[in-house]
């Protein structure tokens, strides 16, 4: 005769009904696309200028583009920005 296993008792089916939603949520949060912004500084925070700096300046920085509507942004300074214009974080495309 063959060993049956030991009823379930309510204890053991809430811990394990527990365990599968708290796999199921880990593994939705895990799959969930992260499409987190970060908020961009004030040109004051990098000392931003409308003016080149030592022949430096936005135009010809890796942070620098150019939106859809034509005008001048930076990935990390709020704000229209000028082509000629400088500031701190500058850093020279390669």
């Amino acid at each position: 005769m063959e060993k049956s296993q030991a009823p379930i008792t309510r204890r053991r089916g809430l811990l394990r009904g527990t365990h599968l939603l708290l796999g199921a949520v880990v593994t939705a949060i895990a799959g969930a696309p992260r499409t987190v912004k970060a908020a961009k500084a004030d040109k004051k925070d990098f000392f931003y200028q409308d003016k080149p700096n030592a022949g430096r300046h936005c135009s010809s920085c890796n942070l620098y583009s150019v939106s859809p509507s034509g005008k001048s942004v930076c990935a990390i300074i709020d704000g229209e920005i000028s082509a000629e214009g400088w500031c701190m974080a500058y850093s020279p495309r390669t």
